[in-house]
């Protein structure tokens, strides 16, 4: 980093905490404002890459969450767990409170050595991410080239951490609102369980199933919470429908689909009375649309068609696919999975498909990686 005076390197921080706490607090969900804030936070310091690791005071572990990395310099992308038994230096940042750093050639802990080989980084430096006086998680600095992280780069990190505590505190008591939120939303889907049992537990799985999908197609922020209680009450609108027909042990009638059609736009209006709902309405009436244009209500077709609508989709068809029926025993996940292949471009969305698949394949949580440049 370039030499600055004294004046100069205050004011200049003064704006970094502004500018990169500000990224924290306009972000719609906690995972994607760590990844921004692992972003500005490599650009600041000229660094190779940055990595947010959630901790875990109990089990003595972190876990990856968030990330920016600048090519060619590499991270993992799916989140591994590491125990701090075997990194006793990252676990003395997190206990202690205290920034430490570890340059290779210059001693240090084995362990952070070691891992600093493995990812090709040559500097590193660590500062506890704080909350409410706890550590809640550890920012991690990587370089690549032969580096010594110096005192002011420690404290200027300290502080910008101080200040994503206290915005991640806020945040996460938004979150928990939210929760709170689904849960009654949750509920509401629940109580179809009266006229179909596989209805509540499907809304639930679809729910949690959808949030993988959805980011592994790059939706975050609003669009995939938007996405998961979507998916929570794409089915609302069956309360609407004759329990004769939503419970029949077999194919429909051409009378009998055209009734149950109507659930979409049964559920669309039930929940278009609770105010901030607008996106998840969209998302409830086109979940039953088709790439082609051949889905119901609109007959809408491709980009006409929110992208959640479409995970949704594809999420509740492997879904059923992959459940017993009243009529039929489940199918094998290679079965289901060849089966959206085959209707990939036709009645799904091919990204959707190809992300769900992705996820089948690979169950494991993936870093939040910032896409910014």
């Amino acid at each position: 980093m370039r030499p600055r005076s004294d004046s100069s390197r205050r004011f200049d921080d003064l704006i970094a905490v502004i500018e990169s706490t500000r990224a924290l607090s306009s972000s719609a969900d906690i995972p994607e404002a760590m990844s921004m804030f692992a972003r500005e936070l490599t650009l600041l310091f000229d660094a190779s890459a940055c990595l947010i690791s959630s901790y875990d005071a109990e089990t003595q572990a972190v876990t990856d969450w968030a990330a920016h990395v600048i090519p060619p310099a590499t991270l993992n992308l799916v989140a591994e767990d590491y125990s701090l038994s075997e990194y006793p230096a990252t676990l003395e940042v997190l206990t202690s409170l205290k920034a430490s750093t570890t340059s290779v050639g210059s001693g240090g802990d084995p362990a952070e050595l070691a891992f600093l080989a493995e990812m090709g980084f040559q500097a590193s430096m660590m500062t506890p991410l704080v909350m409410n006086g706890k550590p809640v998680g550890l920012i991690e600095l990587f370089d690549s080239r032969a580096r010594t992280f110096t005192p002011d780069d420690i404290e200027f990190c300290r502080l910008l951490s101080d200040h994503a505590g206290i915005v991640l505190g806020t945040a996460t008591l938004a979150e928990r609102l939210d929760e709170q939120h689904l849960a009654t939303v949750g509920a509401l889907a629940a109580a179809l369980e009266a006229k179909d049992a596989y209805t509540g537990n499907h809304a639930q799985a679809i729910a949690e199933f959808a949030v993988a999908v959805g980011e592994e197609l790059g939706l975050s922020g609003r669009e995939l919470r938007a996405t998961r209680m979507g998916a929570l009450l794409h089915d609302v609108g069956k309360i609407g429908i004759p329990e004769s027909i939503l419970n029949k042990p077999g194919p429909l009638t051409d009378d009998e689909f055209t009734v149950m059609k109507r659930h979409t736009v049964i559920g669309a209006d039930i929940i278009s009375g609770i105010p901030g709902m607008e996106e998840v309405v969209a998302l409830v009436r086109s979940s039953h649309e088709r790439w082609d244009g051949r889905g119901y209500p609109d007959g809408l077709q491709g980009n006409e068609v929110p992208r959640g609508a479409y995970v949704i989709a594809v999420c509740d068809a492997y879904h059923a696919m992959t459940e017993d029926r009243v009529y039929r025993k489940a199918m094998s996940v290679e079965g289901a999975v060849e089966e959206l292949r085959r209707c990939s471009g036709s009645q799904f969305m091919p990204a959707a498909v190809e992300a769900l698949i992705a996820v089948v394949e690979r169950p494991q949580r993936r870093v939040r990686y910032s896409q910014a440049a």
